[in-house]
């Protein structure tokens, strides 16, 4: 910790705050929420997904009596790659059949097929209590690889979901002043460990496809976009995957992830690319209010202004991570 006499560092603020506030404090029972049955037609599940506008949901077995993991919207990537080399997907394709052809080609050792069921357990079903510190979730999202957890009531019951991006949205709330750049932290410059590097990205001219192919092959959902120099000039997030899957074409493949990026975002009326920057010498605190403000899921490290091109990434993974990492 800091000397008495020197203002409190982000870390110290948040750190202070997680751990002061358990999650009854800031996340109340919904009245509803998203889940899928494990029995559901796998197109049915992804289905709900999108008109309910979520990465994920958790499953529900009524065999077991209990929840068996989550359905997430990252696991259509694999389907769209497969089905493209497959020559399966058409300019009126549905998302339908964009499903049955990608299990057809997922070589997968399962009893029966590639289901919901099969699927969701991919993505582990750990919980968290009402009575449990928002350090406490924070630390079971952190050592679990997760991105997100339900809160279970005593029952065992799903009543709300705690994701990472909640979690920051709070940080940014409570404890980044309005400037969001603490006078008690340290540049970025200083904390060469958090994040990664190099940053993974493609040119902004490269095809849907191809991008896709990249974010299968490294189970990611976000990939930077660079101009013919290496400038930054955007990023793709879970939520594109999404949009592209209300409705799925060969021509959509086939175009510059930029240029698509533009059509579809703009056809929502989100025309500007959620891409975010900071420098070495910003501060975590103003990462932190970046990210909470434009509600993105991760911000680059540019080199300058000049050539602004991205060095390093913080992910709202890296950030919470570092969060709870001992002093």
């Amino acid at each position: 910790m800091s000397a008495s006499h020197d203002p409190p560092t982000f870390k110290e603020k948040a750190i202070e705050f997680l751990s002061s506030h358990v999650v009854s404090d800031i996340f109340p029972r919904l009245a509803n929420v998203v889940s899928i049955d494990s029995k559901s037609k796998l197109y049915d599940g992804f289905l709900t997904l999108i008109q309910a506008n979520v990465l994920s949901a958790p499953v529900w077995d009524s065999q077991s009596n209990g929840y068996i993991g989550f359905l997430d919207i990252r696991d259509l990537v694999s389907f769209v790659v497969f089905v493209y080399d497959d020559q399966k997907v058409t300019d009126d394709s549905r998302l339908e059949d964009l499903i049955k052809h990608g299990i057809g080609q997922l070589k997968m050792k399962t009893t029966d097929g590639v289901t919901v069921s099969y699927l969701c357990r991919r993505h582990k079903f750990v919980t968290v209590k009402e009575s449990d510190t928002l350090k406490e979730v924070v630390k079971v999202l952190c050592d679990n690889s997760l991105h997100r957890v339900p809160i279970v009531d005593e029952t065992g019951k799903v009543v709300n979901i705690i994701s990472q991006s909640s979690i920051v949205q709070i940080l940014g709330k409570k404890c980044v002043k309005a400037v969001g750049d603490d006078d008690s932290d340290v540049p970025l410059a200083q904390h060469p460990h958090v994040g990664s590097s190099p940053v993974l990205s493609v040119p902004k001219h490269e095809t849907v496809i191809n991008t896709f192919r990249l974010l299968e092959k490294k189970n990611r959902s976000g990939i930077a976009l660079v101009d013919s120099t290496g400038r930054l000039v955007g990023t793709t997030t879970g939520k594109d995957l999404g949009l592209f899957l209300k409705n799925p074409s060969l021509a959509a493949l086939n175009l510059p992830i930029f240029e698509h990026l533009q059509k579809i975002r703009s056809e929502l009326l989100q025309s500007r690319t959620p891409c975010i920057a900071v420098f070495e010498h910003d501060k975590l605190s103003r990462a932190v209010a970046l990210l909470a403000a434009t509600r993105v899921h991760r911000v680059f490290i540019v080199d300058g202004e000049k050539d602004y091109r991205p060095v390093r990434v913080l992910s709202i993974t890296d950030i919470l991570k570092f969060m709870v990492k001992p002093q």
